[in-house]
């Protein structure tokens, strides 16, 4: 629906009208025109005609692109509800990531411990053997010294 022929018919309407009044005839010291009425009705009964056309196809036009705005909005909408969606999901992974990630620090941290307990232990007992060790050995030696004395007296 193009409103092209319209806007140039209403546009040479109005370039006669114009036509008409610089043709009529000037009342001196006035400003004033006498326009002839026949020929003024016809050009107004013309534009009628036209304008309302006119008026149609710009409420067809005003129309159509309340109807493109109001879809705009809505894909608009429905995009940002979408968008928010992944926002929220994003999120929720972030959170899920950091309570896992927290979770292996923790798990991380209890190992360390366990481990820096285990050495220790280990370190303990080894040390105690030792000592039982240095303890079997000096009463061994003293043995050994003793068996050497009473070896030597004869």
């Amino acid at each position: 629906m193009t409103n092209e022929p319209m806007i140039s018919e209403l546009g040479a309407l109005l370039d006669r009208f114009r036509e008409l009044v610089r043709q009529s005839r000037h009342l001196p010291w006035t400003g004033r025109v006498l326009i002839d009425e026949a020929q003024l009705t016809t050009l107004i009964t013309q534009i009628q005609h036209v304008l309302p056309e006119e008026i149609k196809q710009a409420r067809w036009i005003i129309h159509e692109r309340d109807r493109i705005l109001r879809e705009a909005g809505e894909q608009a909408d429905i995009l940002i509800t979408h968008a928010q969606g992944q926002v929220e999901k994003l999120s929720n992974e972030s959170e899920v990531l950091q309570e896992a990630t927290k979770k292996a620090d923790q798990i991380v941290e209890q190992a360390r411990n366990t481990a820096r307990e285990i050495h220790r232990s280990a370190r303990s007992y080894a040390d105690e053997i030792l000592a039982r060790l240095v303890t079997e050995l000096q009463q061994t030696t003293q043995h050994l010294e003793a068996n050497r004395g009473e070896l030597r007296k004869d």
